[in-house]
């Protein structure tokens, strides 16, 4: 069900006050009543159970009906009055009014009780909704006492949920009806709910309560109420009644208003125009009987918006029926509603002053009936205002009005200003502010120690006069100075003077006199450091002031010198020299590699000269470390050909039986050793060690104290000395090889490429893995060859200055070679390449031969080559080289024994092919 048209079928029994006759509220139409009906030969009605019955929720425009629970007697001493508040009074069993506007509205029913001689009241309060869902409650409750919340909802919408919190710490409760809630405390506590409507959503509605102990005088606060719409139009009259019970009416004796705007107002039902738009908080103060004090405050809010109202027609006032009573010349007493008046008091000041109308009514026959007759109506004041507003009286005899302030002096004529005699007074309520010693009206100001208003003094000092002196190079400006004298009167302050004139000399003038004076200034230094410069110097008048040096005629002009540096930087210089820094690394070389690792950096000292005490001197040094930097000199175990150091077999033994004599002082030698222990170097098929019976490898050293490295030739007995250089390492392992990299070789890459001639050093450099060597041992003659793979290419550590020796042949071709390098002769001997003589043959791949023209010895520096097989087999070792059969490193090392020896079975002779 809307909850908007919800009907109450119980009305809250209230005590009140009367029946005064009021003005209708233009905001309550169509107030119409029905016939007086009762119940023929029914008992009287007891007043105390009687209850208002209409609706509590209403809309705009809507007719509500308002009657009683119960039908009264025929007896003509029980009547029933009815009355809006701030409306008409009506006789009637029901009335039926229509709201304009939203607000909250009390209706009243008095009724006279079985005695016929006191009127007891009933209320009903309704709060009609315009378009918007409102909070029904009370803005005042008591501590302990049930308080009644509810909710209004416009006519076109449907209430589906209201949750509700009260906000003293209570949960919040769901309810769409009515619900009631105690507070245990006094304070102030805002009151919400959630309502949720369809159309409309959800919106919060909150208002504030203020909670009061529980007293006898204030038990039925809950029942007071303001009366009168929540919205108005800019500058149309808004009317408003405070409804109380009968349990306050003995208590208040005035009700204050404001109305949110600044205005204000007193008395029961009061009228107010807005002039702005926007939201008003009206406030409804009652006082406690004829005192100040505070009962409670009733809050209600207004709404103006802009707009016209058409007035409504002035009701007619219907008769009043008078009531009727049954014992002639029975007196009965009633009371009226607070109304205030503002009456003068004091000087020009005013005062509210509450009343409450008594009135007495006498039971006089009437015609044929008998009826109350009003026999006599007093004022009773319930409240009386202090006097505001009063004026106060000045000094002088006039009027200050309250709030207004006026200027008053001590003296009409101070020595000094009349402000520092005044003083501001300020009526407030007929209280003059202030001391009375400030009660003159006007002031002339004096003229400090010259004295006050109208003193004279003759011949005062007013000024001086100057008169200009004649100097011997002209000056102006320079005067004796004489007094100027006055007489001077003091007027308002203000020190008038008259006869002016010249007076006695104040003192005597002097034309200025000159001399040299110093500088800060000097002339330019003679010298970047440690030259001369003399100070400059001006000629001054006596106040300091520069002038012309001519002016210093006659006078020496003083000297003075100082020792000076011009420019100091640009006699600033820096010097720096660098060093290397070595330390021993804790690096080892890689598995299988010989050498060390240290580290390295460049040390940086430099000094920087300045001009210091005049002179150039060193100002200081620096030193600057570069960064650790690791440099390895590893090399792979690899077999090399030594040049620069070649050993013999028994040289080599005698190196290596020194450097185990030598391996505990020489750490870099143990070392050596101690790897050198599971590293064999290959030759041919075999493995030859450090020390072996066959083969002799050796260890040659670099010094890498020098840039390019030099060798370090270590002794090959194993009596020398055990000294080192620290800068000295193991460089590599040696053996022999002989060819120069130009020479081209029978070789073949991995793979199934085919046997090609190449360089020597790219066949090194490319690892070629085979080279051709002869098939057979049978002949020389056979041009069938066989792929051999290779074992080392050797090579050597440096570059070195070598003995060469270039062979030509008869055929054009060359071939060079060292002078041990092992070749094949005709007569099929292996023999050393310094062994052959012009005339003589070299043997081509095939066996033919090819007559040497010529052997130049010459010089070549770079590296020579040479290659080990896996093989030991003579002919496999015999291999082609620039096409003539020669041999390779095998013959150098452990083959040398075939040297010298016929390899092949069957000899060539010249011509045999």
């Amino acid at each position: 069900m809307n909850r908007g048209m919800r009907l109450v079928a119980t009305g809250l029994l209230l005590l009140s006050v009367g029946c005064q006759k009021a003005q209708e509220s233009s905001e309550v139409m169509d107030l119409s009543s029905s016939t007086l009906t009762c119940k023929p030969g029914s008992q009287k009605v007891s007043t105390a159970n009687l209850k208002i019955e209409g609706e509590s929720v209403g809309q705009t425009n809507e007719a509500i009906q308002y009657k009683l629970n119960e039908q009264l007697s025929c007896d003509s001493a029980q009547e029933v009055v009815w009355k809006s508040a701030g409306g008409s009074a009506r006789t009637a069993t029901s009335v039926t009014s229509v709201y304009k506007k939203a607000g909250t509205y009390v209706m009243t029913a008095s009724v006279q009780d079985v005695s016929g001689t006191t009127s007891q009241e009933v209320s009903f309060k309704t709060v009609v909704v315009a378009s918007e869902p409102v909070m029904i409650a009370p803005t005042v409750g008591v501590a302990g006492q049930p308080v009644t919340f509810d909710v209004g909802i416009p006519e076109n919408m449907t209430l589906l949920d209201a949750y509700w919190t009260f906000g003293d710490g209570t949960p919040s409760v769901s309810s769409m009806d009515a619900i009631q809630h105690t507070y245990a405390q006094p304070g102030t506590y805002t009151v919400k709910v959630l309502v949720v409507g369809n159309p409309g959503g959800e919106k919060m509605l909150s208002q504030t309560i203020v909670i009061s102990e529980e007293e006898d005088e204030v038990v039925c606060t809950a029942a007071a109420a303001i009366s009168g719409p929540s919205e108005a139009k800019v500058g149309s009259p808004v009317s408003l009644s405070l409804y109380m019970p009968q349990c306050l009416a003995d208590q208040v004796g005035a009700i204050r208003w404001t109305f949110g705007d600044g205005g204000s107002a007193s008395g029961q039902n009061v009228q107010h125009t807005y002039a702005a738009e926007g939201t008003f908080e009206v406030s409804a103060v009652l006082l406690k009987g004829d005192t100040n004090q505070v009962l409670f405050n009733l809050k209600h809010s207004i709404t103006v918006t802009k707009g016209t109202e058409e007035p409504e027609p002035e009701p007619t006032p219907e008769p009043e029926v008078p009531g009727s009573c049954q014992v002639k010349d029975q007196i009965r007493e009633s009371q009226g509603d607070i109304y205030s008046e503002t009456v003068a008091c004091g000087l020009n000041g005013t005062k509210e002053i509450s009343y409450r109308d008594v009135i007495k009514e006498q039971c006089q026959l009437s015609g044929e009936k008998l009826s109350w007759v009003e026999i006599s109506r007093s004022k009773e004041v319930t409240n009386e205002g202090s006097c505001e507003g009063q004026s106060c009286r000045l000094p002088d005899g006039s009027v200050l009005p309250h709030g207004g302030s006026k200027v008053l002096y001590s003296t009409s004529t101070p020595a000094g200003s009349c402000a520092s005699v005044s003083q501001e007074r300020v009526c407030n309520n007929g209280v003059l502010s202030g001391s009375d010693t400030f009660n003159q009206n006007s002031c002339h100001n004096g003229c400090g120690d010259f004295g006050s208003h109208g003193t004279v003094k003759t011949d005062v000092v007013t000024g001086e006069v100057k008169v200009p002196l004649t100097c011997a190079f002209g000056e102006t400006g320079f005067f004796d100075i004489f007094t100027e004298v006055s007489d001077q009167t003091c007027k308002d302050g203000q020190i008038v003077s008259s006869n002016t004139h010249q007076g006695s000399i104040k003192t005597p003038g002097a034309c200025p006199t000159y001399k040299y004076v110093p500088t800060e200034n000097f002339t330019a230094c003679s010298a970047d450091c440690g030259g001369k410069q003399s100070r400059i110097f001006v000629c001054v008048d006596d106040k300091g002031t520069q002038v012309g040096n001519e002016r210093c005629a006659g006078q020496a002009m003083p000297v003075e010198e100082r020792v000076c540096d011009g420019n100091p930087e640009a006699v600033r210089r820096q010097e720096s020299s660098t060093s290397v820094e070595e330390a021993n690394s804790s690096q080892t070389c890689p598995a299988n590699q010989i050498g060390v690792i240290v580290n390295k950096r460049d040390v940086t000292k430099v000094s920087t000269y300045a001009c210091i005490d005049h002179k150039v001197q060193l100002e200081g040094t620096e030193t600057q470390y570069g960064p650790w930097v690791a440099e390895s000199y590893c090399r792979d175990y690899v077999a090399r050909r030594c040049s620069q150091d070649s050993l013999s077999n028994s040289q080599a033994q005698g190196r290596y039986e020194w450097m185990v004599k030598c391996q505990d002082q020489l750490p870099i030698i143990k070392e050596f050793l101690a790897q050198f222990d599971d590293v064999k170097v290959k030759s041919g098929k075999t493995s030859v060690a450090l020390n072996s019976s066959g083969q002799h490898l050796y260890p040659t050293f670099m010094d890498r104290a020098y840039n390019p490295e030099k060798p370090w030739i270590a002794p090959t007995s194993k009596n020398a000395a055990c000294t080192m250089p620290s800068t000295v390492y193991v460089a590599t392992v040696c053996v022999s090889s002989c060819a120069t990299p130009e020479q081209l070789i029978l070789a073949q890459e991995a793979g199934n490429t085919d046997m090609k001639y190449v360089p020597f050093i790219e066949a090194l450099t490319k690892k070629y893995a085979f080279v051709a060597s002869l098939q057979s041992a049978q002949s020389m003659g056979s041009k069938a060859i066989q792929k051999t793979k290779v074992d080392q290419w050797v090579t050597e550590l440096l570059d070195t200055e070598h003995d060469i020796l270039l062979m030509r042949m008869k055929s054009g071709r060359s071939i060079k070679v060292t002078p041990n390098h092992p070749l094949v002769a005709s007569n099929g001997f292996m023999q050393s390449a310094k062994d052959f003589k012009v005339g003589e043959d070299l043997v081509q791949l095939g066996g033919v031969l090819d007559e040497i023209v010529s052997i130049t010895p010459m010089k070549y520096t770079g590296k020579v080559y040479n290659i080990f097989v896996q093989s030991t087999a003579i002919h496999h070792n015999i291999l082609v080289l620039n096409g003539y059969l020669n041999g390779s490193a095998y013959f150098q090392n452990d083959g040398a024994k075939e040297l010298n020896r016929s390899l092949f079975r069957k000899t060539l002779t010249r011509g045999a092919f």
